[in-house]
């Protein structure tokens, strides 16, 4: 069901872009006429309060260009200014009194608080740890320092694993944390049965800690863990496989075949991860693999193993039909061989149908001509 609605969104990509960019220009041209009723037509005085939340408003378009265009950064933040002189200029032109920095106040609080709500979304422990430390820096750090996370069990194992049963998710976090600064194979077994916890974020340090012991018991468990439903217990898994070396290596390669794409994509993830020599064999067969993740993570993969023979594949993968592939491919490519054979990729990238891939073509043939 999943691949069939990325195969929907592909087909119809030039249609979905250009409903994102209507959605984007009708709360556009809706600001702007708002604004313009409440400060010019409005015929009821006692409205024209409303003026001091029309920043606001304009936040709306901005936003939806972060979410749908989220390299775009610079553009947005001189969209942004403009936006706000332009408001200025036009509340002043009919009478406002309306100070730059007030604007900027109100605009910036609900920046603020959007980026947070996304962080929040992404990883609750960022967040959680920026506002305690917000919070603490308000105190004495030297009086009713908090201990830090694990340290209430004093390295008591079986406190630690008594805390596995308890119903209060941040307690077993903590007793994940605690056993991953226990040095000796007794921390595997109760690592292994944490990946199994109804919290991602227990699943998530569990597969993290099992990286640190780079034993081989915890192999298979993280190669299941790939197809966990959060995806930052994936992630985390693939990196502690590549965490665990050699031991892990054999399992990966297996993993390369694996039926379900999630398992192949974190194999790939763990093959670049890992400081050990990588047989770059695996990764160029599954360039060809049915889902544009899986050969995404293998282009990625191939342009950091330090070996120009693979540089055929990769201008291959340049003609991919997946735009995401053809961008990292370009990429990878500009690392690899002569600066003659990568011009003449580069400038075949250069005519590409995607932005993304003509504007990442260009930078890179400027690279390497400085």
């Amino acid at each position: 069901m999943y691949n069939l609605f990325i195969q929907y969104i592909r087909r119809n990509r030039q249609f979905i872009e250009f409903g994102k960019l209507f959605v984007i220009g009708l709360f556009a041209v809706l600001s702007l006429f708002i604004s313009i009723y409440f400060l010019y037509f409005s015929p009821y005085s006692g409205f024209r309060f409303v003026y001091v939340f029309i920043p606001h408003l304009y936040l709306i378009p901005i936003i939806l260009l972060a979410l749908w265009y989220p390299k775009s950064g610079l553009k947005l933040v001189i969209l942004i200014f403009l936006s706000l002189a332009a408001f200025w200029i036009f509340a002043n032109i009919y009478g406002y009194t309306f100070p730059p920095l007030f604007a900027i106040l109100y605009t910036g609080i609900d920046l603020a608080a959007f980026v947070v709500f996304l962080l929040y979304v992404k990883d609750r422990r960022l967040v959680e740890a920026v506002i305690l430390d917000l919070i603490e820096r308000g105190y004495d750090t030297s009086v009713d320092k908090k201990p830090d996370k694990g340290e209430r069990f004093g390295g008591d194992f079986d406190a630690i694993i008594a805390a596995f049963g308890s119903t209060d998710e941040n307690l077993r976090e903590e007793a994940v944390f605690a056993l991953s600064g226990i040095g000796d194979e007794r921390v595997i077994f109760p690592l292994i049965t944490a990946l199994r916890d109804t919290s991602s974020y227990v699943r998530r340090g569990a597969a993290e800690a099992l990286g640190k012991t780079r034993s081989l018991k915890g192999v298979r468990p993280l190669v299941e863990a790939l197809t966990d439903e959060d995806r930052y217990v994936r992630e985390t898994a693939a990196e502690a496989l590549g965490h665990l070396g050699k031991v892990a290596i054999p399992s990966l390669v297996q993993g390369i075949t694996d039926p379900d794409w999630r398992v192949r994509m974190g194999v790939v993830i763990a093959l670049r991860v890992s400081a050990d020599p990588v047989d770059p064999d695996p990764v160029i067969r599954i360039l060809s693999d049915s889902s544009v993740y899986v050969r995404r993570e293998a282009v990625k993969t191939l342009g950091r193993i330090g070996d120009t023979r693979i540089l055929p594949y990769l201008v291959e993968a340049t003609n991919d039909p997946d735009a995401g592939v053809r961008l990292r491919a370009v990429r990878a490519v500009a690392k690899k061989g002569s600066r003659e054979e990568v011009t003449v990729v580069l400038r075949r990238c250069e005519q590409d149908p995607d932005s993304a891939v003509r504007l990442r073509a260009s930078e890179e043939l400027q690279r390497i001509q400085k």
